[in-house]
């Protein structure tokens, strides 16, 4: 193992104005990352929309002289300490230059607080393991769950294979609409394009992704400020780095399907998608799927990663998935020890016993020995 760099050092910034002084040095170490989520331009719209001002920020800093070698962003939530994400966030892990500076890192990172949590690590990422080691020499434990699981397409091979082997999971004759879209309804089809007025071009894919059910649900893009701002702000540093593409299916004038995508290190990540339900009978957004896809083909494109969880929309076009899970360290004070006996012991026994339990009471309603059974869904 190599011997720990002598001159090197940590450095905790709890203020907004040190954490954005970070950005030059921080993209330096991110470098030809090819994943635009560990970017501080991603991180700093997240604080900006999502943040809860300076007494909770913890960004994790390690130098080498002026050149950032190590750095995790992260959030104090009470009692814990967290990665700097929440639902909107595809994928989070630190960066370091070498296994010193991560070793580094996770040495300061656990000596935040006795309760940490690290939410939608790649699984298989070298941050695990080096925070099992970091944790074990600080007396700590830590505790693996798995999370989302993101399905996503291969593109870097040839159009016609792949469609020949994903065309039977369709469950639409979606060239077909596409044909119809174009003599019915004088469809225009753009497929990973840069916005050319991008206010413009957002409000009107923002509107198109809230008028079905995620309005309803009060999961869309619009349907809280935060998320509005995060999304807004995402975009335009997209835009300005050239990595924003949009994609969209215009019907009759209107627009009926929308992507909002970053293009990064020959992969197209998908962070929202949304279809105007008034033309659900022609699948406009199966349809924008597979002319994105076919344009990912054209333009020599590693992936189109669809990120968030798994749904079987998705299933429909891919060909691999990334899964995640979710790292918790506890310290040695009695209250982590604790909170690690739960997670550990006591709560996978109280699952097992629930579900043992449902699985009875479903059993016994199969029977018919009295019990009412509940009506299907859609009955």
């Amino acid at each position: 193992m190599p011997s720990p760099r002598p001159d090197r050092r940590v450095e905790i910034v709890t203020s907004a104005g040190r954490f954005a002084q970070l950005a030059p040095a921080w993209d330096r170490l991110a470098g030809d990352e090819p994943a635009p989520f560990v970017a501080h331009g991603w991180f700093a719209a997240w604080w900006e929309a999502f943040g809860g001002g300076d007494d909770e920020l913890r960004v994790v800093a390690v130098w080498e002289g002026d050149e950032l070698v190590a750095v995790a962003p992260l959030r104090r939530a009470g009692r814990r300490v967290v990665a700097m994400a929440n639902e909107h966030t595809p994928l989070w892990r630190p960066l370091a230059a070498d296994a010193d500076a991560r070793r580094r890192l996770l040495d300061a990172v656990l000596r935040l607080g006795g309760l940490l949590e690290l939410a939608a690590v790649p699984a298989g990422d070298p941050v695990e393991a080096a925070l099992r080691a970091r944790a074990a020499a600080a007396g700590a434990r830590v505790h693996r769950a798995a999370a989302h699981v993101s399905p996503l397409v291969d593109t870097s091979g040839d159009f016609a294979q792949w469609r020949a082997l994903s065309r039977p999971r369709w469950g639409a004759p979606l060239e077909r609409f596409r044909r119809k879209m174009g003599r019915e309804h004088g469809a225009v089809i753009e497929a990973v394009v840069a916005p050319v007025d991008l206010a413009a071009e957002l409000r009107a894919g923002f509107e198109v992704e809230a008028s079905g059910w995620k309005g309803a649900a009060g999961t869309a893009i619009l349907s809280h400020p935060a998320t509005t701002r995060f999304y807004e702000q995402v975009a335009a540093w997209a835009h300005a780095r050239g990595e924003l593409r949009l994609s969209r299916v215009t019907l009759d004038g209107r627009m009926a399907a929308f992507d909002l995508t970053l293009l990064r290190g020959g992969r197209l990540y998908l962070l929202k998608t949304g279809f105007d339900e008034r033309y659900r009978r022609l699948a406009p957004g199966l349809v924008l799927r597979l002319s994105t896809i076919e344009r990912c083909f054209e333009l020599g494109l590693a992936a189109h990663e669809l990120l968030g969880d798994d749904a079987e929309w998705k299933r429909k076009f891919a060909t691999g998935e990334r899964r995640h899970v979710v790292l918790r360290a506890y310290g040695r004070r009695p209250v982590p020890r604790l909170a690690y006996g739960w997670r550990a012991g006591v709560r996978p026994v109280l699952r097992r016993g629930r579900d043992l339990a449902r699985g009875a009471l479903a059993a016994a309603r199969g029977r018919g020995d009295g019990t009412e059974r509940p009506a299907p869904r859609g009955s």
